[in-house]
């Protein structure tokens, strides 16, 4: 034979089975391509290059190449199937449902076109016709992974994770180096609950498929919500390595780092998630919130600003902005952005509890009272709520009613060190007789300064208050030297007043701790937006 004869078909078909197997799917379609030249009668050769196309991408191309096969072959079940599957990978899901219907009438026999249809059904959250054609599937062949992995998908969209979880083990059961249903598995464990075996099924996935930007990017999560930051950060990290322009990533890394008080490195990778996606709200929002968490108070709020102008219906960064200008002594434009906050989100209580704060700061108090109450409402279980409630009676005048939700508070949690605070400076220091008790001041002020180390001079001043009130003047005088010792210079007036007071052993008289940044009821921890 001529060196130069051209190859037959069966020789064609070899070497185009032979590409395929490398991987090489556009030299395989070409083979079979010349194959067709030679013979474009031959149904197989059509679905043989129908399947390069689809393993190279081109699923518009193999649908007319399966079409091809089943125009010369009406029988020809698998070409129904693939090019079910074709059209399935096209999106165009509707199609595909009468093509796997016609191979399970071909091949009643074999489980895939009844996989193919059932995984449809579920796309399209019929799931009712999705579990019966699984059911089918696994009866004709129990040891089918395709099966149990797919029904575990359409359990786990559902949100029945027991039965997904079960679905994913019996699939592991048939390939237990699968890692997509370690990964899968991971996952419905965490909605389960279970987070220690998730991180387990994610470290598995990861073994067996070590560039697996899903599995990093999950056990990531999961490390930061127990509180695992270092290896949080670094499979974050790895995720960026794989794929360095990943926004999700920058971002959660990002607020992993404001958790661990990594100011300058969140803050980078925020403005690096800004600048590769200007778009997304998230990266823009937290950076505010690291502006806020460094006091740089102005940065806060341009950042919550350019955030509202990205989602302009999301209360929250009208809220932190409020609290930003509120910390900035500006009690009319936190307010205006509370007030907002409440406009879009009305059912909520947060907005209400820091409109309270401002309105308190104002100095108009019957305001920050309704709205405190209105915060209650809301959310009955905040100590944080019953505790500014109760600073604004007793600013008011009403220490009975103060007293009472202070004790709400410490119902709620009894080892509050603020709460404890709270009740220890009224019983300690209210013009009322009937109010003060000066044994029960000194527990929950002892108390309060166990729980922060005596490291907060807050409560040091309420335990020398607390001493005071008790005539036991020399211990008064030592905890508040303490105190005065601690506090920022612009507060030691206040506190050196109170100093004097007990060396003359006089007792303190007031009712209400000091409005300060470090006796306030104050702004909640801000929370990171991880969208």
């Amino acid at each position: 034979m001529s060196q130069n004869t051209p190859p037959d078909v069966p020789a064609l078909v070899r070497r185009g089975h032979t590409y395929s197997r490398r991987g090489e799917y556009a030299r395989a379609a070409e083979a079979f391509t010349q194959a067709l030249e030679i013979d474009p009668t031959d149904a197989d050769l059509y679905f043989h290059r129908g399947n390069a196309h689809t393993a190279n991408g081109d699923f518009a191309e193999a649908v007319g190449d399966f079409t091809n096969a089943i125009d010369i072959r009406p029988d020809y079940s698998a070409a129904y199937h693939n090019r079910g599957t074709a059209y399935v990978d096209l999106n165009e899901l509707d199609a595909a449902l009468p093509d796997f219907a016609k191979a399970i009438e071909l091949a009643p026999d074999d489980p895939d076109p009844l996989n193919g249809r059932a995984a449809v059904h579920s796309r399209q959250r019929n799931y009712d016709a999705a579990y019966a054609d699984f059911e089918a599937a696994i009866a004709l062949a129990p040891r089918t992974f395709r099966s149990f992995f797919n029904r575990a998908n359409a359990y786990a969209a559902q949100g029945r994770h027991e039965e997904a979880y079960t679905d994913y083990t019996a699939a592991l059961g048939v390939n237990s180096r699968h890692a997509r249903a370690y990964i899968y598995r991971g996952l419905s464990l965490e909605s389960l609950g279970r987070p220690d075996e998730a991180v387990a099924d994610l470290t598995t996935a990861l073994r067996l498929l070590p560039n697996s930007i899903e599995a990093f990017w999950h056990r990531a999560r999961l490390w930061s919500e127990q509180g695992n930051h270092s290896n949080a950060i670094g499979d974050y990290t790895w995720v960026l390595k794989l794929e360095p322009k990943h926004v999700g990533a920058l971002n959660l890394r990002g607020v992993t780092y404001a958790d661990t008080h990594q100011h300058a490195k969140a803050m980078a990778d925020f403005t690096t998630a800004m600048r590769l996606d200007p778009t997304d709200a998230a990266p823009v929002f937290n950076r505010g919130l690291s502006h806020v968490r460094t006091k740089d108070m102005e940065a806060a709020v341009a950042d919550f600003t350019a955030a509202m102008l990205l989602t302009p219906d999301d209360p929250a960064a009208y809220i932190q902005r409020g609290y930003a200008y509120h910390e900035l002594l500006d009690p009319e434009r936190a307010i205006a952005d509370f007030t907002e906050a409440i406009r879009l989100k009305p059912e909520s209580g947060r907005a209400y509890f820091a409109r309270a704060l401002a309105y308190r700061r104002k100095g108009d108090f019957p305001a920050a009272l309704a709205d405190a109450s209105v915060a209650i409402e809301r959310n009955p279980k905040s100590d944080s709520a019953l505790n500014l409630r109760a600073s604004i009676h007793a600013r008011l005048g009403d220490y009975p009613a103060a007293i009472a939700d202070f004790l709400a508070a410490f119902e709620i949690d009894p080892d509050d060190p603020a709460t404890l605070n709270h009740l220890a400076w009224l019983r300690a220091t209210c013009p009322l007789d009937e109010v003060r008790d000066g044994a029960a001041a000194l527990r929950d002020a002892t108390r309060a300064c166990e729980l922060t180390d005596y490291k907060a001079p807050g409560y040091l001043d309420t335990l020398a208050a607390a001493y005071a009130e008790l005539g036991r003047f020399e211990d008064a005088v030592r905890w508040q030297e303490k105190a005065a010792n601690l506090v920022p210079g612009d507060q030691q007036p206040d506190y050196e007043t109170r100093l004097e007071l007990y060396k003359a052993g006089k007792p303190h008289r007031e009712g209400v701790k000091p409005i300060t940044e470090a006796s306030e009821a104050g702004a909640p921890e801000p929370t990171p937006d991880a969208s």
